[in-house]
């Protein structure tokens, strides 16, 4: 499984706890059942393939 790390905002990070707070889910939760599957259907392929920063290979 490939994994991947994640820097917010404070600010943001305030915004995504009162949203999962309101669900009754964690932050964590609600990134993976509600944020990125909503971003995914609503972001163009080619748009996500432009503007993904390129993979670096591990050392």
């Amino acid at each position: 499984m490939t994994k991947f790390m994640m820097s917010l905002r404070d600010e943001n990070y305030r915004v995504l706890t009162g949203a999962a707070i309101d669900r009754g889910i964690s932050v964590q939760e609600l990134l993976r059942a509600v944020i990125i599957p909503d971003w995914v259907k609503e972001t163009p392929r080619g748009i996500v393939a432009d503007s993904w920063p390129s993979i670096r290979p591990r050392r």
